[in-house]
């Protein structure tokens, strides 16, 4: 362990109390020099520690600074079955390159790669995923399923659920869901999903899944090309509120996880679907389906255990889609 993160653990554990940097330097057999050089560190990273004259240093109870290791204390306390490799960072790419990249070193373990900004996001169909810094959240998770494909295909419909069932837990806003995997809140879109797989060829078994989520916290219009502003929106409206809402992203992650993770393991009971329908913004709407190369007009009647929309087409047929997409018509 290094200095700076025994100083922070040492503060974690005496947190909102005021230590000085003797008696730390004291407890951690470090010189006070040592002391102070590892917590401007820690402040340059985002973590908010007053210094007080005569009284030492106090750690903040809100603080916000994406943290591997915080995210597996958290994980700990909650009795997690899966030991992650966790991997936090400011900006990369894509996290699910990341991801790909992982699966393909052979490794076993399952891991989580998170980023507060990615320099070149994807979404379905090859689509930009828009990913500023600082008013967002991007994770990736990297599994090696033993699931049958029938049951990894739900793993969108999982997600989302997981996704919003922990938002709704932390927040008391509760999301929408777009059929099959955008989340919308007050009818703008604050999320996304993207499941892929690494597969074998000749076996026709999936060697990886890798889910990428991508979660708009903090309103930032700024940030986004003008075609999208009355289009993407934010779990919260300002900084202010979310700071005003001590939301704390290591939680927010780990508490996810802890519910992916169950519904995961039972994919095969579908417990998630009732959640999934309910939350649907497109049942009981005039749609428009996007299916390969056709394009047609329909009305969304439900979704079935399988995560597959059906629709009612203009000649009163039913159709069922397991995949595409669909936009919702405005008139």
């Amino acid at each position: 362990m290094t200095t700076k993160e025994a100083v922070l653990q040492y503060l974690r554990e005496h947190i909102g109390e005021a230590i000085s940097g003797e008696k730390m330097a004291l407890e951690l057999n470090k010189s006070r020099t040592t002391i102070w050089k590892a917590i401007q560190s820690l402040k340059k990273e985002g973590y908010t520690i007053d210094s007080t004259t005569n009284k030492g240093y106090t750690l903040s109870e809100n603080n916000d600074v994406l943290s591997d290791k915080e995210i597996l204390q958290e994980l700990i306390n909650l009795h997690h079955p899966i030991e992650w490799h966790i991997q936090t960072m400011e900006c990369t790419t894509s996290t699910n390159d990341l991801a790909k990249n992982y699966a393909n070193q052979h490794s076993t373990t399952p891991a989580i790669f998170i980023s507060e900004e990615q320099t070149a996001g994807r979404g379905r169909l090859g689509r930009v995923f828009v990913s500023p810094a600082k008013t967002g959240l991007y994770i990736s998770l990297c599994l090696f399923p033993t699931a049958p494909m029938e049951d990894l295909s739900l793993i969108t419909c999982a997600t989302a659920v997981a996704y919003l069932e922990t938002i709704k837990q932390l927040t008391d806003k509760s999301l929408d869901i777009k059929w099959v995997n955008d989340l919308f809140y007050r009818e703008k879109k604050v999320g996304g999903i993207l499941t892929e797989v690494i597969s074998d060829f000749e076996s026709q078994q999936v060697q990886a899944l890798i889910v990428g989520i991508g979660i708009n916290l903090i309103d930032s219009p700024q940030s986004f090309p003008e075609e999208l502003h009355s289009i993407v929106g934010s779990i919260f409206s300002s900084k202010e509120e979310y700071n005003d809402s001590s939301f704390n992203r290591n939680h927010f992650i780990a508490q996810f996880l802890e519910k992916w993770i169950f519904y995961y393991q039972n994919l095969s009971k579908r417990e998630f679907i009732s959640t999934y329908k309910e939350h649907s913004n497109v049942i009981g709407k005039f749609v428009n389906v996007f299916e390969g190369s056709q394009t047609y007009s329909a009305y969304a009647k439900d979704i079935d255990e399988n995560g597959h929309l059906i629709v009612e087409k203009e000649d009163s047929s039913l159709h069922t889609l397991s995949y595409g997409e669909v936009s919702i018509r405005t008139k």
